[in-house]
């Protein structure tokens, strides 16, 4: 079963938002194992949601991991992602969908607020 990591961001009608998810999802795709790495934005930004996950079955993806790219547990993540997911499982049955875990409070994130502020300090 080909297998497909999709990061769902939030979106943005700010350019650089948008340049800085492509960024991350260029570096997801040179260290993930999975077979294939996509991305997509739940509101406002292309490609959207449906847009990204039709890419990867379009490329084969039988089975695509869901991970949203947010950090508070807020109503996306409770009732809207869980919808869009939900309308997604009926469009494309043959493919098995599973939603990760949020980023929520993660100790890598800390150590990234430390760091920045090192450098704030050292520059």
């Amino acid at each position: 079963m080909k297998s497909a990591l999709f990061v769902l961001g939030h979106g943005s009608q700010a350019q650089e938002a948008d340049e800085i998810f492509f960024q991350i999802v260029e570096q997801i795709k040179k260290i993930s194992s999975f077979e294939l790495v996509g991305m997509g934005s739940l509101q406002i930004s292309k490609p959207s949601f449906e847009e990204g996950i039709e890419v990867l079955i379009q490329q084969g993806a039988e089975k695509i991991v869901i991970v949203p790219m947010f950090i508070f547990l807020g109503n996306h993540v409770k009732f809207d992602i869980p919808e869009e997911l939900e309308k997604l499982r009926d469009k494309y049955p043959q493919t098995v969908f599973v939603m990760a875990k949020h980023i929520g409070a993660d100790a890598r994130i800390a150590a990234i607020i430390d760091d920045r502020a090192k450098e704030a300090i050292e520059g």
